[in-house]
């Protein structure tokens, strides 16, 4: 009887790739291997600030995503403390969501149509001005669809958990640079503009959202695999 604790073979490969990708953190000459996952993020970012301008009333101009992997949002009106929060917040909630609901490969599945469908929208409405953002944008919508279509089951489970956790590291990567800036009383950051907004220093609000962040992915990965491991019968040698 195999144990119950054993990794599946999408499991243990995203175990490596996740450990993998956080050590390009550390060698400067090998992070382009992350640029396009950098990319996704940022879009995802600035979706949910834009989201949230228009949830609490405000206007969406436009959003741009840069060749170096940042990213502007540019609204009106609405929530300012709800849309400077909502950036890393929202793209954590997004990771955890992806890991928690893609346990079985019809699940992974729909989770990158759904994305794939979503960032099209996106990219339609609000990204202007900078043709690398729409370029990339579309590039991304495209691949996960391919990645619904063609990979067999275990590399939807493990493309979808994946790129989930890729939001909640990333988040937590650019939230570490955050509390590195604000540390430094750098003010221009979703962290800088919420101490405005609150008084409440920026590096605090940076803390909470890394802590966020690691919180979610944890969690919904427990979830994730708890589930899919009682979809699956106990094989007896």
């Amino acid at each position: 009887m195999t144990g119950q604790n054993s990794l599946k073979p999408h499991q243990s490969a995203f175990v490596i790739a996740c450990i993998a990708s956080v050590a390009l953190w550390f060698l400067p000459f090998l992070r382009w291997f992350t640029v396009p996952l950098q990319y996704l993020n940022t879009l995802v970012h600035e979706s949910w600030h834009a989201l949230t301008a228009l949830g609490t009333g405000g206007l969406v101009s436009h959003i741009e995503v840069h060749a170096n992997g940042n990213g502007e949002t540019y609204t009106a009106g609405g929530s300012n403390l709800l849309i400077s929060s909502m950036g890393y917040i929202g793209a954590s909630l997004l990771g955890a969501a992806m890991i928690a609901f893609a346990h079985t490969p019809r699940a992974a599945r729909n989770s990158l149509v759904a994305l794939s469908a979503v960032l099209a929208l996106v990219v339609l409405l609000w990204v202007r001005r900078d043709p690398f953002g729409v370029v990339s944008g579309m590039l991304w919508v495209v691949s996960l669809w391919l990645m619904a279509k063609y990979l067999d089951d275990e590399k939807q489970l493990f493309a979808a958990q994946f790129l989930g956790v890729q939001q909640c590291l990333n988040a937590i990567q650019s939230l570490f640079f955050l509390v590195q800036i604000s540390g430094f009383g750098v003010k221009q950051s979703d962290a800088g503009n919420m101490q405005q907004f609150t008084g409440i220093p920026a590096i605090l609000w940076a803390a909470m959202w890394c802590g966020l962040s690691l919180v979610a992915m944890f969690y919904a990965l427990k979830i994730s695999w708890r589930t899919s491991a009682h979809h699956e019968p106990e094989s007896v040698l």
